[in-house]
């Protein structure tokens, strides 16, 4: 399946050529957007809290209020930017490290927020930190734990993450073959990776031993829109994404029940952000031209098929020997 994709992507990595419509006019991405200014974000601390029902006192630095920022700086500058003062405002008084934009990093995300940041290899644990707990508490994730994701591999959202370090750094070959194994794991209604296949390992609301993270749906546009690179299944994704949103505030639920609900999970800001950014990136990044990273794809995925083909041949082989 992984190597379908390889091969269907690197023929494709050019056929975005769609000419840049606006990033509005969604009436879902509109109502998306009003969620982050207007439920989720308290206008006095100038930062959106974590979730309106489960968490509506916990605001995170990173990644919640980074990603906020970046996903509402299209659509309203002048939150994006009261949002944004705030954070550099928190990360001088709690000495956090930055970017050179004075921004706290999360060494995950930063390769979302800019087109320069690296993501380490492999990618380290997260460290949860609590800066503030009084009449609201104000916490921060920094991916800089002892623990190493050696099977990296095995997450979409990793997968996905390095897609995006790898196109920072001009290795197109190695951000197409990330992205193809994350997309690969679509199975029509999530990305069923490691984290669906342990039980709670995504932090599912009672009761369901099992589901999808929604945000990796928005990741996964993402990374399509930034690597210039269009989905087959494009609509299918988006439509499970919408789906997941509530129709009252206009969030997205955080989890997708194997029968296709949402369970017991509440919307929030990291979700939905990561959504906001998502349909953005598919709506308004303009065609990858890149004849170069067409032609080096397409060898990379022939090479590949040669591969599997050899190991396949040599197994079977094998098995009618024994």
């Amino acid at each position: 399946m992984a190597a379908f994709f390889i091969l269907f992507l690197a023929v494709t990595a050019v056929v975005r050529t769609d000419a840049a419509v606006t990033v509005s006019g969604n009436e879902n991405l509109d109502k998306a957007v009003a969620y982050l200014r207007d439920v989720a974000c308290n206008p006095d601390l100038r930062l959106c809290r974590e979730a309106p029902s489960v968490a509506p006192n916990v605001y995170w630095v990173a990644s919640d209020n980074l990603l906020a920022y970046k996903a509402l700086e299209p659509y309203d500058q002048e939150l994006a930017s009261k949002i944004r003062s705030e954070l550099v405002r928190i990360a001088k008084r709690y000495n956090l490290p930055t970017s050179k934009e004075g921004l706290p990093l999360s060494l995950r995300y930063d390769v979302v927020m800019t087109d320069d940041a690296v993501l380490e290899m492999p990618p380290r644990n997260v460290t949860h930190i609590t800066l503030y707990n009084g009449s609201y508490v104000l916490r921060y994730d920094i991916a800089n734990g002892a623990g190493l994701f050696e099977d990296w591999r095995e997450y979409a959202d990793l997968l996905l993450l390095v897609a995006l370090s790898d196109r920072n750094t001009g290795a197109h070959v190695n951000a197409l073959v990330n992205f193809a194994l994350a997309a690969s794991k679509w199975d029509g209604i999530g990305l069923r990776d490691q984290g669906y296949d342990l039980p709670y390992g995504e932090g599912q609301a009672r009761g369901n031993t099992h589901a999808y993270a929604t945000y990796k749906l928005g990741l996964l546009l993402y990374v399509s829109g930034k690597l210039g690179v269009r989905l087959p299944f494009e609509h299918d994704v988006m439509d499970r994404i919408w789906l997941m949103q509530n129709r009252t505030s206009g969030g997205i639920f955080t989890h997708i029940t194997p029968d296709g609900g949402h369970g017991d999970s509440d919307t929030n800001t990291e979700t939905t952000a990561l959504v906001v950014l998502g349909m953005t990136s598919i709506q308004s990044e303009r065609p990858t031209t890149n004849v170069r990273l067409a032609v080096e794809s397409f060898v990379v995925a022939v090479v590949v098929f040669v591969v599997l083909a050899i190991v396949i041949v040599t197994i079977r082989r094998k098995i009618r020997a024994a």
